[in-house]
């Protein structure tokens, strides 16, 4: 039911985006006034007349055409892009074939010739192959995919999704990464794969606020996939929230289809809710802020139809549907098109017109067929896990055909080969060593986080309370506060042995801890723990277990022997690379214990400081903490103020 912006372009619904990574200006501009426009074209005409070789006559024409197609003299422009494209080809200038083909390609699009446009991509892609720009191929691709899923061939629009997006990572090329997650996302959205669509929406809105990775476009593509999830999951209320977010997002911007959007989807939750007129009140809304082009009309059509029959008025809803399915356009949209056939044998069957219903049940259970085919389902299914493997391999086999061929051609270059090769051993061989070294220190560690987490001494006195609690016949305490146990050992199991895990495991986790240390210290402290609401604790993923040993110590220590309630408050800030973590107590403070001459230190911030330098080390990230006596700085205060900023490794 999501009303995706990606679908929502010029003549078969491409996204302004996309038009944008094809390399095509939106026809945004008004044209120039006609003394301006002959003089510019003359310009260009000259140009071309001028050009000395084969290559300077390309880009001449390719130049022109560019210009024509701002101006919206389409055909005149795909005449100059086909004079360029056949000079490209015959003089075999891969890169300007590859260039001029998805320009062209991008226009044939707009004008909603997909056929020619799909043929035109495949093109491109073959000569962005042979350059071996990873950007043009993974641009081209995903264009590719976009045209597939358009009509409704979703193997071959996984297939070149995936391209786009393995050429786009293994090149470690971000800029506009969540573009191409996003077109992903809604590719499994059209087979139904709902677990798929919300892994590559999550991966954009992970990506959504890294420099470059994502346009304004992108960011409102990702608050609609995640609103169209949600209601998917009849997740209502969640479902509006995100809508809502996007229709902030998109006026703050300027984005005027981002708004219509926002106004559709949220008519659909309307209609689900059985709100229906503020449902057509939402769709209407949405028409002010409509583009004009066929998918558009065919959508809001097809809402409004829906909205029409809940409303008793068959009439109405009748000749919006057979409006949208004369359209010559919705052949493009499989989606649409089933939602149409559907409601003109319904709304014929309403009406009596008997005869006309049957026709059209008989045209739907055709295409229902078509469109739910099991072997093409099958294959779409299995594809995504088979296609990385069979591209690897493919791309080991060139490679070894062509080493032979340098081996043959290269022959005073075998010693050079042998020692390169004894070199990369050698130092793979050093490297192994050192990941195997630094895996054995991580794994120590890794003991030492869980022998101290879970010392005897901790244990025993909790199961200690909570027999306690047991003798004196009370046994909900104790039932509660054994859960709490073992959700905290369970969770210093599982987190000990993880890089990673998310801020609210920790949270979690640390809330456990604490209360247990309250049933163990009746009435010696309070504790609380502060957090801005719109923090994203379920998404930021930080190092597991390096905030605990300083709560331990401002418990065990700090509020050791004191004759007032102990207050302990630990914050959460987020400071975009980082998370900023205060615990302050106002405990008796820092204090030098002489054991045998000897500074007493405890085992866990030894085991922390080892940890720290450890993540410093491995994520190349900062990872800082202040310890501040208060009374040094206030001899009125009592306590200790720790500041923390703990690295965020969501992209490591």
């Amino acid at each position: 039911m999501n009303h995706s912006i990606t679908l929502k372009t010029a003549v078969v619904g491409f996204l302004l985006a996309v038009s944008v990574v094809c390399g095509i200006v939106p026809q945004i501009f008004a044209l120039a006034p006609y003394s301006e426009s002959d003089s510019l074209k003359t310009a260009y005409e000259l140009r071309i007349s001028n050009a000395v070789d084969s290559l300077g006559k390309l880009n001449a024409n390719y130049d022109y055409a560019r210009y024509l197609d701002e101006q919206d003299e389409v055909d005149e422009s795909i005449h100059l892009l086909k004079q360029a494209l056949k000079t490209a080809q015959n003089s075999e200038y891969h890169k300007e074939v590859a260039m001029v083909a998805n320009y062209l390609a991008g226009v044939y699009i707009m004008r909603g010739d997909v056929e020619k446009s799909t043929t035109t991509y495949l093109e491109a892609l073959q000569s962005a192959e042979i350059t071996g720009n990873n950007t043009e191929i993974a641009k081209i691709s995903m264009n590719l995919a976009g045209n597939y899923n358009f009509y409704g061939d979703y193997t071959n629009a996984i297939k070149y999704g995936l391209y786009a997006l393995e050429t786009k990572e293994s090149s470690e090329d971000w800029v506009r990464i969540c573009y191409h997650y996003m077109a992903m996302s809604n590719i499994f959205k059209e087979t139904g794969n709902l677990e798929k669509r919300e892994e590559y929406n999550l991966l954009a809105y992970k990506m959504k606020d890294v420099e470059g990775c994502a346009s304004n476009t992108d960011i409102a593509k990702i608050y609609n996939g995640l609103g169209g999830i949600a209601e998917e999951r009849l997740e209502h209320e969640k479902a509006l929230a995100y809508y809502d977010t996007l229709m902030v997002f998109s006026k703050e911007v300027g984005f005027d289809q981002g708004i219509g959007t926002a106004f559709t989807n949220s008519s659909l939750i309307y209609m689900e809710l059985n709100e229906y007129e503020k449902a057509l009140e939402m769709v209407l809304e949405a028409e002010k802020y409509s583009d004009g082009t066929p998918y558009d009309t065919v959508f809001s059509n097809n809402c409004k139809t829906e909205i029409y029959m809940a409303l008793g008025e068959s009439q109405k809803a009748l000749d919006l549907a057979l409006e949208n399915i004369s359209k010559e356009e919705i052949s493009y949209y499989s989606a649409e098109r089933l939602k149409s056939l559907r409601f003109l044998y319904e709304l014929n069957f309403q009406l009596k017109n008997y005869d006309e219903a049957y026709n059209w049940n008989d045209s739907l259970q055709a295409y229902e067929e078509y469109l739910r085919d099991e072997d093409v389902r099958s294959t779409m299914e299995d594809l995504e896990t088979k296609y990385q493997t069979e591209k690897k391999e493919q791309q080991i086999e060139l490679l070894t055909t062509e080493n032979l061929l340098r081996k043959r051609v290269m022959q005073a270059a075998i010693v050079i080969v042998i020692i390169l090769v004894l070199l990369v051993v050698l130092i793979t061989y050093i490297l192994q060593i050192r990941k195997k070294q630094a895996k054995y220190i991580q794994g120590e560690l890794q003991q030492q986080v869980l022998r101290s987490q879970m010392n005897p001494h901790f244990i025993f006195n909790v199961l200690g309370s909570i027999q306690n609690y047991m003798l004196s016949n009370d046994s909900k305490k104790a039932a509660g506060y054994l859960s709490k146990f073992a959700s905290l050992t369970r969770a210093t199991l599982e987190y000990s042995s993880e890089d990673t895990i998310a801020l609210s495991d920790e949270i979690s986790m640390l809330q456990n801890y604490m209360e247990l240390e309250q049933m163990r210290k009746p009435g010696v402290f309070e504790f609380r723990m502060e957090y801005d609401e719109e923090l994203e604790v379920d998404f930021i993923q930080i190092p597991p277990m390096m905030i605990q040993p300083f709560i331990e110590n401002a418990i065990k220590h700090g509020f050791k022997n004191i004759d007032y309630k102990g207050d302990l408050v630990i914050s959460f800030a987020d400071k975009m690379e980082f998370i900023e973590v205060l615990i302050q107590d106002n405990g008796t403070g820092i204090q030098r214990e002489i054991d045998s001459g000897k500074q007493h230190r405890s085992m866990a911030m030894d085991i922390f400081e080892k940890r720290r330098k450890l993540i410093q080390h491995k994520f190349n990230k900062d990872f800082n903490f202040e310890l501040i006596n208060l009374t040094q700085s206030n001899s009125e205060e009592t306590g200790v103020r720790v500041t923390l900023t703990i690295p965020v490794l969501n992209n490591d």
